[in-house]
């Protein structure tokens, strides 16, 4: 049997056609360290989900991103496949619908998943055969059981969380080109205890926190070394440090592996100084935090547990900094509380703070939040051109400003960041880019 399994291309991925691109055109001089920026990693649960399947199987993995515009038409479309397992999410619905037409109209039998597919089932199937609704590990068995003996359904939804330490390792090998990507995937956790509410993963995982074994995550970092030269850990695991315990071990096991890694993490890491004594020298290059928010009425509505955790965030930031650990500030623009002030008092408190390197997002009803299903209800969603949901965009009507007010900030507070003093500073410090400028 010949599988493709096919990431499709997003209208603004790495930066390519992004409406910030003319702020990294500005910045020719410091052309190396805005490159760092630019992150280039495979599918992760193509890859994963592609473990389940029988490896006798003639199994390709296409990322259209990554394949030169002249071979598109050969690699997805000019092969004799059986079957194609189109992963999309929001910014790549539309060219994965595309894709999965035109794969109906040859004969091949598809099916589409992942975090868009999950939360509108019924625009997924309006342009394929069957839906996987939730995490696939639990479903894809079945599913194929019923492809092989005749009788697929349309939808399928996972019942019961996956249990994640049964999860064979990940099918990197399936990767032809390893070094074209700058980071490379890995997950050992998947839930999140915190409750923001433009967050679409608690409706998809739950918000149980579960892990791999360690050992799980050590084979799957041994088999990216075997196939990358120098690899780059990518944790995409929405909060890696929940379980201080399972962080602990895992950050042990990983420091003689003498490879860089980043992750998503909380602030409440500042809290944990055995683990800070532990990050320090793993191998760890950037911690990726969530701040959000300088607010304190806005963070009170989004999360109570950083509502609590806001007023030290000047403290604990510099305390993970003093163990040489870069942190990397996420911020969102365009809460219901956020006036055009907030782009001004964001950029104090990084300069305020000494934080060197920071992502800026607007806010993204993404489908599956809470965030979505209430700005739908109020009427305020302005657009749902899913090629525009990449968190640059502005896609709903903000409550103190105008959409292009929101717009205009946000480019105006990349382009405070991406000055050539600012990039000078960053490297100075030995910061390197990480997530956004």
């Amino acid at each position: 049997m010949k599988i493709s399994l096919v990431s499709p291309r997003g209208a603004e991925r790495n930066q390519q056609n992004d409406i910030i691109f003319d702020i990294y055109e500005e910045m020719e001089g410091h052309l190396a360290l805005m490159m760092d920026d630019i992150e280039f990693i495979p599918n992760l649960a193509l890859l994963t989900l592609a473990s389940y399947l029988d490896p006798s199987w003639d199994l390709q993995f296409i990322e259209e991103d990554y394949v030169p515009e002249e071979r598109v038409e050969e690699m997805l479309f000019q092969q004799d496949f059986d079957l194609a397992l189109i992963s999309i999410v929001n910014y790549t619905a539309p060219r994965g619908y595309e894709i999965a037409d035109r794969y109906r109209e040859m004969g091949v039998y598809v099916v589409i998943g992942g975090l868009h597919a999950s939360a509108l089932p019924e625009e997924a199937l309006l342009h394929a055969d069957t839906v996987v609704v939730g995490e696939g590990e639990e479903i894809l068995p079945i599913f194929m059981d019923d492809f092989l003996n005749g009788n697929p359904k349309e939808i399928y939804r996972s019942v019961t969380p996956a249990d994640l330490t049964k999860i064979p390792p990940a099918r990197y090998d399936l990767i032809k080109n390893p070094g074209r990507y700058n980071k490379m995937p890995v997950f050992a956790t998947r839930g999140c205890p915190r409750n923001c509410d433009f967050c679409c993963f608690p409706n998809l995982y739950g918000r149980k926190y579960r892990h791999k074994t360690v050992q799980q995550v050590l084979t799957d970092i041994g088999k990216i070394i075997e196939i990358h030269r120098e690899p780059y850990i990518h944790f995409c695991d929405e909060n890696l440090f929940c379980d201080r315990e399972f962080s602990k071990e895992l950050v042990r096991a990983i420091k003689p592996l003498n490879v860089p890694w980043e992750c998503f993490c909380d602030i409440g890491i500042a809290e944990d100084d055995e683990l800070l004594s532990l990050l320090e020298n793993s191998g760890c290059r950037d911690l990726l935090i969530g701040l959000e928010t300088v607010n304190p009425e806005i963070m009170e509505k989004i999360d109570p547990w950083k509502y609590r955790k806001l007023k030290k965030y000047k403290e604990d930031i510099r305390k993970i900094q003093s163990y040489k650990l870069p942190v990397t500030g996420l911020f969102i623009l365009g809460f219901d509380g956020d006036d055009t002030s907030v782009f001004r008092n964001i950029c104090d408190f990084i300069s305020d703070v000494g934080l060197y390197d920071m992502d800026f997002a607007i806010l993204t009803p993404i489908p599956g939040s809470e965030l979505y299903t209430r700005l739908k209800s109020e009427g305020r969603i302005i657009s749902e051109n899913w090629s525009h949901y990449t968190w640059t965009h502005v896609n709903f009507q903000p409550m103190h400003m105008t959409p292009e007010k929101l717009q205009e900030g946000l480019l105006w507070i990349f382009r405070e960041f991406a000055s050539s003093s600012m990039l000078q500073k960053r490297e100075r410090a030995g910061v390197r880019g990480r997530q956004g400028i």
